[in-house]
């Protein structure tokens, strides 16, 4: 249950909007780069508690935290594309909320206190 938790608050820091969007090559390698370990991050605190999650919801579980799937999410997203605000302000955010995350234990992140975090909460409202 509280991997389902976990999962529903990643899914909305990576939801998208479907627009075109600013082409920063740079950004996008860095932004992927993060996107990356934050999933593996998330992958780490959801290993200790598949035994917890009904057996319908693992593979969709495990489909959305795979690496590639991670990314192709990120890659449709606001932030990869610059979409909803200020460009320097969405890297800035989205840095310090990585920063964050990896910072945090997965008690922490499975209690929710990533939206606890100013940072976190901006980059949502601009994946929003």
């Amino acid at each position: 249950m509280v991997l389902i938790i976990l999962l529903i608050l990643f899914s909305q820091l990576f939801s998208c909007k479907k627009e075109k969007g600013t082409n920063q090559i740079d950004w996008q390698n860095e932004s992927l780069s993060l996107t990356s370990e934050i999933c593996k991050k998330f992958r780490e605190c959801a290993d200790t508690e598949w035994k917890t999650i009904p057996e319908n919801l693992k593979k969709f579980t495990e489909n959305r935290l795979e690496e590639t799937n991670c990314q192709k999410r990120f890659r449709e997203s606001n932030a990869y594309k610059l979409i909803g605000g200020d460009p320097n302000q969405i890297q800035t955010h989205y840095k310090e909320c990585y920063k964050s995350i990896l910072s945090m234990s997965c008690g922490d992140l499975q209690l929710g206190k990533m939206n606890q975090i100013p940072a976190c909460v901006s980059f949502q409202k601009i994946q929003n």
